[in-house]
């Protein structure tokens, strides 16, 4: 007999940043590559890295850890690129990726994650929400703040 299952899943990956982790749906993202060069972009905003070439595209390579008013993420070995795909309303090739401190992991939720207080989650427009998995805290990022400043009209 089949066990029942406790509510719909969502397939998540745990992106790993210097001093905290996002979690974001595994239908957002389009390829975890290993570092490359990233070419600098002149008078560019503090969250900006530069880009990269991804695919025939230039990929903006943000750093989460500004938006959050900390020191960017300088690319390790160890780490990885997380490309996303386009936030909703742009452009099919308006793909945008951060850097990750190390390779990002599946994670599988079933609503059975506690939720964390808003005490426990940074000050920041640019996160949604933040879960416990594991007792540990993964922030969700709040991907239509990030395209307001991203896109600013």
């Amino acid at each position: 007999m089949k066990k029942p299952r406790a509510g719909p899943r969502l397939h998540s990956l745990e992106v790993p940043l210097d001093g905290s982790t996002l979690l974001v749906p595994s239908a957002a993202v389009a390829e975890v590559i290993n570092p490359q060069s990233v070419a600098p972009v002149p008078f560019s905003q503090p969250w900006l890295n530069g880009v990269i070439g991804w695919r025939t595209l230039a990929v903006q390579v943000i750093s989460f850890e500004s938006l959050l008013g900390a020191t960017p993420t300088a690319p390790t070995a160890t780490g990885k690129i997380v490309i996303f795909y386009p936030l909703g309303g742009r452009k099919d090739w308006e793909f945008f990726a951060m850097y990750a401190t190390a390779e990002p992991r599946p994670q599988l939720l079933d609503g059975s994650q506690p939720v964390a207080e808003g005490s426990e989650l940074p000050d920041s427009p640019y996160i949604a929400a933040g879960l416990k998995v594991d007792g540990r805290l993964m922030l969700i990022p709040d991907l239509e703040e990030m395209k307001k400043v991203f896109y600013p009209v």
